[in-house]
């Protein structure tokens, strides 16, 4: 019963990073009239110029201005909107982001194709199964500004891409033990690590004030604070729930009052059932419309900040062990929920831990590492920009904040 769209979650990133354009095309070889000078195709003609080139790649205007049309589609759907006095600034992280994935993604080795394609697929069928139809499910991408081939494309090719991260620079990075360890204990990550250094540079000043030290010391407590507590496992619940819904399986639009009202009388005749001592566990599978029946057997684990409905949410807490709850309405229909047990708030085990510490630690260093890799990559291919309007000015710089989340 989460109430979350999945496409929605694929992030900036894959909207960001790709082109309609394939980065695998090889950069086509122009003939030449006159001496240093290249034939004008009927792209360029129609103002479709050449934005920027390097060994086996070549970006078009129209490349840049179709990753900013899906960016702007992408924050719409979210209900966001970007100031036109943003959209320069935009457009150079975009070409940025256009140039590094092709760079990646001409290094794929076999391997990576295979990986990619297994993780790809396995992307497009979990996004699939979540919406309530085929119609559904390409009208959510039209909302985000992209076609079916389009969508599969991309999803492709980010794949692609982070399987060359992982296996030429993933893959050479470590997290030790004692690492994981001083997260867990401390709530110590590579961030706290250099507002410590910086504590220590500013304590050395002789111009710095006790304000200033107090400051970054408060900063270094809450970060360590706010590690741990994501160690802290809330209070769950875990239940079985019957579902009669009361939206069409095709369309997901809400039914006419009139089915609705047969919908009520059966899902009252299912609850007089079950509180007359018949197995629920039976009764969900034979009568649950839950799309996800065969997957959960009716059964889900959550907290309250899980992203459930709030009506089924709060209903679920309110429960003792093995309660049957009354009909609880919510806008995918009738629930029955019975209470299977209550998991009580506590500190996750070190041994469980560890895999997504040390998965966290990995990222911030990847995130450390990733600006001169990708440097190398666009210095190796020889990447020039050709509109003067992306060109880097030394000037001016704009710092970005990054950080990981266990």
């Amino acid at each position: 019963m989460q109430s979350n769209f999945k496409i929605a979650l694929i992030g900036l990133s894959l909207l960001l990073n790709f082109s309609r354009a394939s980065a695998a095309d090889p950069v086509e070889a122009r003939p030449t009239n006159t001496p240093g000078r290249a034939t004008a195709t009927l792209a360029d003609l129609f103002g479709d110029p050449v934005i920027a080139r390097g060994q086996g790649l070549e970006i078009k205007r129209s490349e840049l201005e179709d990753a900013f049309t899906a960016w702007k589609a992408n924050l719409a759907a979210r209900g966001q909107t970007i100031a036109e006095d943003q959209r320069a600034f935009r457009e150079l992280q975009l070409l940025d982001k256009l140039l590094i994935t092709k760079l990646m993604i001409n290094r794929a080795s076999a391997g990576d194709k295979t990986v990619a394609k297994a993780q790809a697929e396995k992307f497009l069928a979990d996004s699939k199964k979540d919406a309530a139809s085929e119609d559904a499910f390409n009208g959510q991408l039209k909302a985000l500004g992209l076609s079916p081939e389009q969508f599969n494309k991309r999803v492709t090719e980010q794949a692609l891409a982070e399987a060359v991260l992982e296996r030429e620079l993933k893959s050479t990075l470590s997290v030790t033990n004692a690492q994981v360890e001083e997260f867990y204990k401390s709530g110590t990550d590579a961030v706290v690590k250099i507002m410590q250094e910086e504590l220590e540079r500013l304590a050395k000043q002789p111009d710095t004030s006790v304000s200033q030290l107090t400051a970054v010391k408060q900063q270094i407590e809450d970060l360590k604070k706010g590690n741990l507590a994501k160690l802290e496992q809330p209070e769950k619940v875990r239940v079985m729930h019957l579902l009669i819904t009361t939206r069409s399986r095709d369309t997901e639009e809400e039914l006419p009052p009139e089915q609705k009202k047969l919908k009520r009388q059966q899902i009252e005749k299912l609850l007089t059932r079950a509180r007359a001592g018949e197995d629920f566990a039976k009764l969900v599978l034979e009568f649950s419309e839950d799309r996800r029946l065969k997957e959960t057997k009716g059964e889900y684990t959550f907290s309250r900040f899980d992203p459930f409905v709030q009506e089924f949410k709060a209903a679920a807490f309110t429960l003792s062990t093995n309660q049957l709850s009354d009909i609880v309405t919510t806008t995918f229909g009738y629930h029955i929920i019975k209470c299977l047990e209550k998991i009580p708030a506590r500190k996750v085990e070190l041994e469980k831990a560890s895999p997504d510490i040390k998965e966290a630690l990995l990222q911030q260093e990847l995130q450390n590492q990733m600006p001169a890799y990708f440097e190398k990559l666009k210095k190796e291919a020889g990447v020039e920009i050709l509109d003067s309007k992306y060109k880097p000015d030394p000037s001016k710089t704009t710092p970005v904040a990054k950080s990981a989340k266990p």
